[in-house]
């Protein structure tokens, strides 16, 4: 339950709003993701292989890697390599400094990982009826690991699938 501390805190924000707001709580969802922005684009991670949202960490550098490897930090006994993935993806970061930026976990198969992104900014639920299997423009930089939008509340929430990211053999491969 620690380490899906700050997940469960989002979801919990989340009914707190929808109860404010007068949101039906009785409507089935059938999916729930984490919303994030990097680079001025805004996208949303399948709760599923988001493991936890941390404020960024120290860590220590790593030698002879990728310059998106920033290092690795130690996260409750475990090594957790930090991605930029601002500068993975070659997109400019909205927050210049690192300590202001968010990391998301993927703790999923055989990857545990740090994603470091501009901004979490919460959980939000679709239906499926608002699905699109639309992609994003083919020439985002996001667009290899897209898998379709959701249309809700007249604005696009394209999906950015970390297990995408996995499979990617520029990610897997950091050394120099």
């Amino acid at each position: 339950m620690a380490s899906r501390g700050f997940i469960e805190l989002l979801r919990l924000a989340d009914l707190a709003q929808a109860r404010l707001s007068g949101r039906q709580s009785g409507q089935d969802y059938d999916w729930r993701g984490v919303v994030f922005e990097l680079g001025g684009q805004r996208l949303v991670a399948p709760i599923g292989e988001v493991s936890e949202v941390l404020t960024m960490p120290e860590y220590t550098r790593m030698p002879l890697a990728q310059p998106w490897l920033l290092g690795v930090a130690n996260v409750r006994g475990r090594l957790l390599p930090l991605t930029d993935l601002c500068k993975l993806l070659s997109v400019p970061s909205q927050l210049p400094k690192m300590n202001q930026r968010k990391v998301i976990v993927i703790d999923h198969h055989s990857l545990f990982s740090g994603l470091i992104v501009d901004r979490v900014l919460g959980i939000e639920q679709f239906t499926r009826q608002q699905y699109c299997a639309e992609p994003i423009d083919i020439h985002s930089p996001f667009a290899l690991y897209n898998h379709g939008k959701f249309l809700k509340d007249q604005q696009d929430w394209f999906i950015f699938m970390p297990s995408l990211l996995a499979q990617d053999p520029r990610y897997s491969d950091a050394a120099i």
